[in-house]
């Protein structure tokens, strides 16, 4: 029984190896391919690695490259990653600073922008989306945006990425075409020259001037030809120009036709052609018609001849003999006066071509001096000048006065006009004048006012009654005389002598004189004095008018005493106000502190409500502090009061910024360079300081701007102070400035600072407005005249 057990076991045993090397074969094989597929996997996954490595460095150099700005953000809004052109574009630099995109959006376009992330979450993606935002240097710019949304590896959006456009400069380029678009359109509309435009002789638009004139309506004629829709009242070369125009043997061409307009009427009208060259198309023949009615031209036309008939037939039947010469000195135009005063005797007509040098030469004999005659028109010519007045006599006794008028065309010369009238009979009325000039002398000398007449040493020639009663002297104590001689006081006799010294130059004007009358002893006078000329232009003393003042300068003397007595009741008056400006604050400043010591010394009983009446009690005898050195500070402004010295004006801004508290939202800026002035530092300050502060305290804005600028506008220095605060109704423009006027209940207005500013600003002979629009700021203007 045990040799068969054995057998078996050895049996198994060498199964069981056969076995083993079998499945250690197998296990060594399936290793050493195990082996090889490892190996082969880490090499695919270094050429993977590499792979991506470069894709890496390819999208690093393309996003670093892109010419538009490129950004990633977070799904808050916070910039993860962004390019060169995204930081110049926008100002920051997401390495450097944390950046939060929507804050750089306007706040107009805020809800646009909502609107939009939402769509590129749901979507995955936008574009075509327009913003605006202000970039870091505080510049606002229109951007164009394409957006898309990245994934992670489950589909979730993470973050997001998008391509900006600065397109400011394309939107204003647009506007501008536009609007260059709308003004040719309008300017097209607005033409009175009917303009139409047609396509292989087919009208496609027109303008309301085009429909005017032919008296048709824009839907009976667009898409027809001008010929069919006017009928000619003669025969024109339209239809044969048209031909060449089409042929292109001409490109544009003018004619002049009569049309029957669609109301029956006949106008001439002048249209004009002109071929317009489609290079996209060769076949579209296109043509710019313009219309233009000049009936009205050629009646006015018309009326010119029959104007210039009757201006000849009225040259003909004039009493003034006229001589029309050409530049050559050919005769143009005569009349039958002309001829009988010269006598000729021909028909005028007969004249015209002849030559007036010989005919100017052979008249010659005709004058008393004959040479000097001829020398005359050879000076007159030579100018070319107007000349009126010049008194010609003739040998027979007749004196003849002559007019000349060069005539031009276009600044060339083209010729001249001769007008002679007889004034012989003129000469006869002399005595008639000198009879004329007794009756107004006579009247002269009843005048009110003194008149004296003087030579050029000064002696008087003549004097009217009242320049007697006026000095106590009569007419023989004066004729004759020198009046500084006479009555003038030492301190006016040399005032007299210079003002004869003025005389002499063409000089007149008015001066005050004393004088010490013969019988009302020392008197005041107000002279007015000029030249005297005779008929010829000659300086032969002068003529003066006296007015006795003396009442006047009483009136002023008691004046200037009035305004001393002002001036000292005015001084009298502010310190009054200092006196009582003293007293009122020491029982407020007293009132104060009572009501600290009793709000301290019952703290622990005093409920909400009482602290609260306290704090009002305290803000209002704080405000009545405030308002009376408001009124002590306005009742002290006098211009006696000023300290005017060299000032400069940016100066007083900067101690202004340094004296005032200026919130950190608000920006104080000086945009132009300010002036150097002559001005009291101190009132100036004011001015600044008042204005300054109530563009502070009205400011609304999350970010306030003040802008101080300046105009020399030549006598005055002209300011400014721009701001965005609530602005003001117009309305309310002028009673600002009133005193005691505030338009808002704010704890810190008094409604006296604009009224001092005005105040200063009134005692410089200045004046002060405000520009404003409401919500969005004003602009307070202030000028000061300048001094030296």
């Amino acid at each position: 029984m045990e040799i068969p057990d054995l057998e078996v076991y050895k049996r198994i045993i060498e199964r069981e190896r056969k076995a083993r090397k079998m499945a250690e074969s197998i296990l060594e094989a399936k290793s050493s391919e195990l082996y090889r597929t490892s190996q082969e996997l880490k090499r695919s996954n270094e050429r993977l690695r590499s792979s991506i490595y470069q894709k890496n460095s390819e999208l690093k150099g393309l996003f670093e490259s892109l010419v538009d700005a490129y950004i990633v953000i977070d799904l808050e809004g916070y910039i993860l990653k962004m390019n060169a052109a995204a930081i110049n574009l926008l100002g920051y630099n997401s390495d450097q600073e944390s950046v939060f995109l929507p804050k750089l959006i306007l706040k107009e376009d805020k809800y646009k922008v909502i609107k939009g992330f939402k769509a590129l979450l749901s979507t995955g993606n936008i574009t075509n989306f327009k913003v605006t935002i202000l970039t870091k240097n505080d510049k606002y710019c229109r951007i164009h945006i394409n957006a898309s949304v990245i994934k992670n590896e489950e589909g979730e959006a993470v973050a997001a990425q998008g391509i900006l456009r600065d397109i400011t400069f394309e939107e204003e380029k647009a506007q501008i075409i536009s609007d260059q678009k709308k003004q040719l359109e309008f300017i097209v509309n607005s033409s009175p020259l009917g303009i139409a435009l047609t396509t292989n002789g087919l009208i496609d638009n027109c303008n309301a001037s085009f429909t005017r004139i032919l008296g048709y309506q824009e839907d009976e004629i667009i898409g027809k030809s001008l010929k069919s829709i006017t009928v000619a009242a003669e025969q024109s070369d339209y239809d044969d120009k048209s031909k060449q125009l089409h042929k292109g043997e001409i490109n544009s061409f003018t004619t002049t036709i009569k049309y029957i307009t669609n109301f029956g009427e006949i106008i001439t009208t002048k249209i004009n052609v002109s071929s317009v060259q489609d290079h996209n198309d060769i076949t579209l023949q296109q043509e710019v018609i313009t219309i233009e009615d000049i009936t009205k031209e050629l009646l006015a036309q018309e009326k010119l001849i029959e104007s210039e008939n009757r201006l000849s037939a009225l040259i003909l039947r004039l009493q003034s003999g006229i001589l029309l010469e050409d530049e050559n000195r050919k005769v143009v135009l005569t009349n039958p006066m002309f001829c009988e005063m010269f006598g000729i005797d021909v028909n005028p007509e007969m004249l015209i071509g002849a030559d007036c040098i010989k005919a100017a030469d052979d008249a010659k004999t005709l004058f008393k001096d004959p040479d000097k005659f001829l020398v005359r028109i050879s000076e007159i010519l030579e100018k070319r000048e107007l000349v009126t007045g010049d008194e010609l006599e003739l040998i027979d006794g007749r004196i003849l006065l002559r007019d000349f008028v060069p005539v031009y065309s276009n600044e060339k010369y083209k010729g001249h006009l001769w007008s002679y009238n007889d004034i012989t009979l003129s000469k006869r009325h002399k005595e008639d004048l000198r009879n004329q000039k007794e009756k107004y002398s006579n009247i002269i000398a009843n005048m009110n006012l003194g008149l004296v007449e003087t030579n050029t040493d000064g002696k008087i020639l003549f004097v009217n009654q009242s320049f007697c009663e006026q000095s106590g002297y009569s007419k023989q104590e004066l004729l004759g005389k020198i009046a500084s001689d006479i009555f003038v006081t030492k301190k006016s006799k040399q005032i007299i002598l210079e003002k004869f010294k003025s005389r002499k130059k063409g000089i007149s004007d008015s001066y005050e004189v004393e004088i010490i009358s013969k019988d009302r002893g020392l008197r005041n006078w107000l002279v007015s004095g000029a030249p005297n000329y005779d008929i010829h232009g000659n300086h032969i003393g002068s003529v003066g008018i006296q007015l006795d003042i003396t009442e006047f300068k009483n009136l002023e003397i008691q004046k200037e005493l009035l305004l001393k007595n002002l001036e000292k009741s005015n001084k009298e008056l502010q310190e009054y106000a200092h006196v009582v400006s003293h007293d009122l604050k020491s029982p407020l400043r007293s009132i104060n502190a009572l009501a600290n010591w009793i709000k301290e010394d019952n703290a622990a009983v005093l409920d909400e409500q009482s602290l609260e009446n306290f704090e009002i009690l305290e803000n209002t005898l704080e405000k009545m502090e405030n308002l009376i050195s408001g009124i002590l500070n306005y009742s002290s402004i006098q211009i006696e009061t000023t300290n005017d010295k060299t000032t400069d004006v940016y100066d007083i801004i900067q101690d202004i910024r340094e004296l005032m508290f200026i919130p950190s939202n608000i920006r104080l800026n000086v945009v132009t360079k300010l002036p150097v002035i002559n001005v009291d530092r101190t009132r100036l300050q004011q001015v600044f300081q008042n204005l300054i502060g109530n563009a502070i305290r009205y400011c609304d804005k999350d970010k306030g701007h003040i802008e101080i600028s300046y105009i020399d506008r030549g006598d005055f220095h002209e300011f400014a102070i721009r701001d965005n605060g609530i602005g003001i109704e117009e309305k309310y423009y002028s009673k600002i400035f009133n005193i005691f006027q505030s338009l808002t209940d704010h704890d810190d207005s008094t409604g006296i600072g604009l009224s001092i500013v005005k105040k200063i600003v009134d005692m410089y002979q200045g004046k002060i407005w405000v520009e404003s629009i409401p919500k969005k700021g004003s602009t307070f203007y202030f000028s000061l005249k300048k001094t030296k």
